[in-house]
């Protein structure tokens, strides 16, 4: 069967691949081994947001005790579970109507390259989460050949030796979302970064003991997340009587019945229910034949991509987080537009994950985008950074939720606004004002040009920035430079 362009995947990068690619005209086909939707929809964002949202309100009305509410509010596990599994079943049930809307054409089955033009799909072999009722659609291996190839197979939690996880007591993120039903008396999250924030304070406010262990000196330790917001998150897992440990690894886990015995490298021993292993996601990119056809893969089982998203073999992309670069869903979005415009119209449009927001919801959400101050000064700007605490916030006062703050990163000399970060309630939406103003023309000025709703989260994001655009104000030099990521003038 020929197509425009064939997409290997259907999670957040290929389902946006194939839905953009659709969009601008191409004949698309769609081909998934296991679950429409992939990680993010089956055992990632989805899943995850689903019993956090729960997670957030136990906390946000334990929270007002006393202050106009009466009584503690317990989380029922089980029930939360079956929420969850509710609405994942909801969107997966309408991903094919959605898909076939647009002309799309999916084909279930395991994909494998007999050629640099033509997949070949087994419906006979599935991933083993699509279970023995699985859809399979026509008998027989399918031959799809197709000009262009966005290959969006994604990536698999990682395994450590000193704990390999046996789906019961010692879990992966996966073994988490797919086979958790009852709520497990403690928990060792081994690994702070995202996964492990996450789902460490979800399991602590349904009411288990986490205690979480992280390998580096800080929790989310990537350089998209200043310090700063760390070190607010690791204050209030402290009030809430999470246990964090850094510099800190497993040396050995032994499950039993009762439990699985755990000897961390600060020399604690104990007993938990269970070790959920956080520690990073590996591409999964065995199988398809790849290197076969002359994909080049890097250190760490990565393809290698351009600018563009291009592999080795011309006409053939690769997104998300089979491929360098961040392994989240909103990097993964962001690669598939690029490429499906890159197949359609030629290579055009390049990467740029400096644009692409970073967001945790754990016992904070936080969210950054841009460059952070260090990263500002690395590039060679004079930065500076704005910030606004909710503190003096009317919403956050009338939530009794005022911990967080904003901060603005921007160049001193010029008023360029080059990133930020935001700590708090709703900073996942909130960013998205940030996102927007590094790519404004008016930069730090889009803050000032706005009219807010009072009170609302956003307004002090104009609060941090006008001590700056005061001060740029009176100066003599009346510079003013636009967003970093802003389009150039009269270009």
């Amino acid at each position: 069967m020929q197509f425009d362009v064939i997409v290997v995947g259907s999670g957040p990068g290929g389902y946006r691949s194939a839905i953009t690619a659709a969009h601008l005209g191409a004949k698309v086909a769609l081909v998934e081994k296991g679950l429409a939707g992939g990680t993010c929809l089956n055992q990632g964002c989805i899943p995850k947001k689903t019993l956090l949202h729960l997670a957030g309100l136990i906390h946000d009305v334990n929270a007002l005790q006393g202050r106009g509410l009466v009584g503690r509010l317990q989380g029922d596990f089980g029930a939360a579970i079956a929420h969850k599994n509710a609405v994942i079943e909801g969107i997966r049930d309408n991903f094919g109507v959605w898909l076939k809307r647009l002309g799309i054409q999916v084909f279930y089955g395991t994909a494998r390259f007999s050629g640099a033009r033509t997949i070949e799909v087994d419906p006979g072999v599935r991933a083993p989460e699509a279970g023995p009722g699985a859809q399979t659609g026509a008998p027989g291996i399918q031959r799809l050949q197709a000009p262009r190839i966005i290959l969006a197979v994604g990536s698999e939690p990682a395994v450590l030796e000193a704990c390999r996880p046996d789906g019961s007591r010692i879990l992966t993120s996966r073994d988490f979302m797919f086979r958790s039903k009852d709520l497990p008396e403690s928990v060792l999250c081994v690994g702070g970064g995202a996964i492990g924030v996450e789902l460490g304070f979800l399991l602590h406010q349904f009411g288990s003991r986490v205690c979480i262990a992280e390998a580096s000196d800080r929790l989310l330790n990537t350089p998209r997340i200043p310090e700063r917001a760390a070190d607010s998150l690791e204050r209030k897992f402290k009030r809430l009587g999470v246990d964090v440990r850094k510099n800190t690894t497993v040396e050995w886990a032994r499950p039993g019945p009762a439990g699985v015995d755990v000897r961390l490298s600060d020399g604690v021993e104990g007993r938990f229910a269970q070790v959920l292993v956080a520690t990073g996601r590996v591409p999964r990119t065995g199988g398809l034949g790849l290197e076969e056809i002359g994909i080049e893969l890097i250190e760490g089982g990565f393809v290698r991509t351009n600018e563009y998203l291009e592999t080795s073999i011309p006409g053939i992309y690769a997104v998300g987080d089979m491929k360098p670069g961040p392994m989240t869903a909103n990097a993964a979005l962001h690669d598939a537009k690029i490429a499906a415009a890159n197949a359609v119209h030629g290579n055009k449009v390049q990467t740029n994950y400096f644009r692409v927001p970073f967001v945790i919801h754990s016992a904070f959400e936080i969210a950054a985008v841009g460059l952070t101050e260090d990263q500002a000064d690395d590039a060679g700007f004079d930065p500076d950074v704005a910030r606004a605490s909710y503190g003096g916030s009317g919403k956050a006062r009338a939530h009794h939720d005022f911990e967080g703050f904003v901060e603005v990163v921007h160049d001193a000399q010029t008023g360029q606004l080059l990133g930020g970060c935001i700590v708090g309630p709703e900073a996942g939406e909130q960013i998205h004002m940030l996102t927007a103003a590094c790519q404004s023309t008016r930069g730090l000025w889009f803050f000032k040009d706005l009219s807010y709703s009072h009170p609302s989260w956003c307004e002090e994001l104009e609060t941090a920035i006008d001590p700056c655009t005061s001060a740029f104000g009176k100066c003599e030099k009346g510079l003013m430079r636009p967003g970093i990521y802003a389009p150039k003038l009269g270009g």
